[in-house]
């Protein structure tokens, strides 16, 4: 995972909001939903809740 896919799943994972992760991060809604996917796909999971519990579980969150 990229430095940048796990600092929009790290603000995914304490509930901010898909818009609000884009203008924090000056990206756009579908690039935002595009790194989570791709953190999602990389891990295996089937949604963000799977991704973010993976994640969390492997310690890399």
């Amino acid at each position: 995972m990229t430095p940048r896919e796990l600092e929009v799943l790290r603000m995914a994972a304490e509930g901010t909001p898909t818009r609000e992760i884009a203008d924090r991060l000056a990206l756009s809604v579908g690039t935002v939903r595009n790194h989570l996917a791709a953190v999602a796909s990389k891990v295996g999971a089937r949604n963000r809740v799977d991704t973010i519990r993976i994640v969390r579980e492997s310690g890399w969150l």
